[in-house]
């Protein structure tokens, strides 16, 4: 998104092509990331010769952490308190006593998310977080 944000000219889209060319990324993969960006209301698709994407808000509007829960980044700093279903959570953090550090690792997981949210795709740009 954030090589998007470069990228743009605010007059043509976008194309996974140049942002592949930009970031060292296979635009298969792009494919896959910017359907769930384009579902999730982030992005605008054009079709046909010369299409690709427009943002759907203004950059200011979008903030890291939208965009990492768009493509199922995780932020967990733990195992624990698992992201997704391939990393077992931890037995012990179940509602048991036994995890002593689970109020630690989910109080850190809460200040991350609030960064994340604090900061939006402007700021990046502008360079102000």
């Amino acid at each position: 998104m954030l090589a998007m944000a470069i990228l743009a000219d605010g007059t043509k889209p976008v194309s996974l092509k140049q942002i592949s060319a930009h970031e060292g990324i296979s635009v298969s993969y792009l494919e896959q990331l910017f359907v769930h960006l384009r579902r999730a209301g982030l992005v605008k698709s054009v079709r046909g010769p010369g299409g690709g994407y427009h943002f759907a808000r203004n950059l200011d509007q979008i903030t890291v952490a939208e965009i990492m829960d768009v493509v199922q980044e995780c932020t967990q700093p733990v195992n624990c308190a698992a992201c997704t279903q391939d990393l077992p959570a931890c037995d012990a953090g179940r509602g048991s006593s036994a995890c002593l550090t689970r109020p630690l690792w989910d109080k850190l997981d809460d200040t991350i998310g609030a960064f994340l949210e604090s900061i939006t795709l402007q700021n990046i740009l502008d360079g102000s977080i």
